[in-house]
């Protein structure tokens, strides 16, 4: 289940990434870290067994029931991470907080060292959003690895078979995602050591712009109750107004 997995599911789909935690820890002293979606919260205790007082680590549901402190010290004990002696004696306990990742979210700009995201952003209305809200609250050289949660961004157009997450319609074209956002400064799209699951990278960029207007989601489940997961459109045409509109 997505919302218990552990810290060693981080290391599965983000490649690098704690090494490179850890040597911004050995450079600064400290990092302030974001889970979107953390779920039971099973991964942020991790990252504190690991990292100890060295970080500040905060994570977010869309409500209690994806997930409380409670539930994170209950699954924490149960897994073996810590046990109710040493739960109870954590200082730096890890925060939740409830919002919805497709809209802004409730963090200042420039507040972030790094952002992480295993299984959640397939179930945002508006990705592109969130991946834009990354970059704002990220800290100078700060970095996000976020994975979206399907094997590939889109489909190639003419190519629909299993569902995926985002299309992008570029001038009335649709166009392959991952070309897309290959285009666009400070992205970059990275495969895990498995080549079998894609992250998207957002490295802190000044004035980032994906230069998409969203047009609207579909969530796969009222499709057919055995898929999951929520396609999001776009369309590059930023100022036209339909004319049934005007």
């Amino acid at each position: 289940m997505a919302r218990d997995r552990g810290i060693e599911h981080i290391e599965e789909i983000t490649g690098d990434f704690l090494d490179i935690i850890s040597k911004r820890i050995a450079k600064k002293g400290k990092v302030k870290i974001l889970e979107a979606g953390c779920g039971h919260g099973v991964a942020m205790a991790g990252f504190v067994k690991r990292f100890g007082d060295k970080i500040e680590i905060i994570g977010f549901n869309l409500n209690k029931n994806h997930g409380t402190i409670d539930k994170m010290r209950t699954q924490s004990i149960a897994k073996e991470i810590f046990t109710e002696e040493q739960f109870a004696k954590i200082r730096n306990l890890p925060k939740i907080v409830y919002c919805d990742g497709s809209k802004k979210l409730p963090f200042k700009s420039n507040s972030f060292d790094f952002i992480y995201s295993r299984a959640a952003v397939y179930l945002f209305d508006n990705k592109v959003n969130f991946f834009e809200e990354c970059n704002r609250i990220l800290k100078k050289d700060g970095i996000a690895r976020v994975a979206p949660g399907f094997w590939s961004l889109g489909t190639p157009p003419g190519n629909e078979g299993e569902p995926y997450g985002i299309e992008i319609y570029d001038n009335g074209i649709r166009t392959y995602p991952e070309k897309y956002f290959n285009k666009i400064k400070g992205v970059k799209l990275l495969l895990n050591k498995n080549h079998e699951e894609l992250t998207l990278e957002i490295k802190k960029t000044k004035d980032m712009k994906f230069n998409l207007r969203f047009v609207a989601s579909i969530d796969y489940n009222y499709i057919w109750y055995k898929w999951m997961g929520i396609k999001s459109i776009y369309s590059t045409e930023l100022k036209f107004k339909p004319h049934w509109k005007q």
